[in-house]
């Protein structure tokens, strides 16, 4: 049986210049051509969080670090020396000092370690507001995961054990959470919130959960991803192949007002991309989008079985399955 062949980017670039009738072998015009089918690309992923774009990861949480030791700190100062080794790697793990009477439940960010596989010497993100100690008690939690490198938009986050999923909330609700306690447990609420290396948005970023996880939790992600790398030559995009014509008409209704000064036709393949983008959003919701639906009332049927038995009630299948709450 034949491969089916793909609608590549090269194959795309050269049906979009012959169209306008440009030589493909003018490197120039070819950029050019390129730039308005990688604007077209780009256009269509904003506009929905579309099947083809859906992946999925699983995370493990970390159980809360078990340690005999405690902690000397000093005041002011981002070094901390722990009694006994600490398995690694804990880096961004939350640091909290318990019985901080100066600042009670300050979470501090560990930064670095000075050893490998074991660490007693650590740096944390500032300074200590805790009362110097020799001997000062402390817990250790992994709440930041690095997602997926090619994560654009998180859409849930599924923990198993319960009816719901970990509900998504925004970065300010996520703090106020972070202020209220620091008693761990199951996480019940995530966002996504900054990146590996503050300010860089070519890093992965950070899904933060609260509860600190205070066991291992498998957490399985749907997410958005974003586009690869600019089309070019061989590069095939994310898009289905019977879609990718969307490609051809939205390049040429930019292409030929820009270039062949041809309003009339730039109109004509503007029509031609609005129709099949309008075929492929009704694809999205026949089976791609969750809409709401009307089921019929069943429950008289329930109500005419039990006749005869009254006082009797069992919970059927869902006995010992759903929620589980351990």
């Amino acid at each position: 049986m034949a491969t089916p062949e793909n609608l590549s980017a090269t194959a795309i670039e050269t049906i979009v210049m012959n169209a306008l009738r440009l030589p493909t072998s003018n490197t120039t015009e070819l950029g050019k051509v390129r730039d308005l089918i990688n604007a077209v690309y780009r256009d269509i992923y904003l506009k929905m969080d579309w099947w083809w774009l859906l992946k999925t990861q699983v995370v493990n949480t970390t159980a809360k670090v078990d340690h005999s030791g405690t902690m000397s700190v000093t005041l002011g100062s981002t070094s901390i020396t722990a009694s006994t080794a600490i398995s690694l790697p804990i880096q961004n793990y939350a640091l909290i000092l318990t019985g901080n009477a100066n600042d009670p439940n300050a979470v501090y960010r560990i930064t670095t370690t000075t050893t490998s596989g074991t660490a007693t010497a650590l740096v944390v993100d500032a300074g200590i507001t805790a009362a110097t100690s020799t001997a000062a008690g402390y817990e250790l939690y992994e709440d930041k995961i690095k997602l997926a490198a090619d994560t654009g938009k998180m859409l849930q986050l599924k923990r198993f054990g319960g009816g719901l999923p970990i509900r998504l909330i925004g970065p300010e609700m996520m703090m106020q959470l972070k202020i209220q306690g620091s008693i761990p447990g199951r996480p019940e609420w995530a966002t996504v919130f900054e990146y590996a290396t503050s300010g860089d948005p070519t890093t992965q970023r950070w899904l933060w959960l609260h509860p600190y996880p205070d066991k291992a939790y498998r957490l399985e992600i749907l997410y958005k991803q974003q586009l690869n790398t600019e089309l070019s030559s061989t590069t095939q995009p994310f898009m289905p192949d019977e879609y990718r014509q969307l490609l051809v008409y939205g390049a040429l209704a930019r292409g030929y007002p820009i270039y062949m000064d041809d309003l009339e036709r730039g109109k004509f393949f503007q029509a031609l991309f609005n129709d099949l983008m309008a075929l492929m959003q009704a694809a999205q919701r026949e089976y791609a989008s969750d809409l709401p639906h009307l089921y019929p009332d069943e429950s008289y049927r329930e109500t005419r079985r039990s006749r005869g038995r009254r006082g009797r009630m069992s919970l059927g299948s869902y006995f010992g399955r759903l929620p589980f709450e351990p």
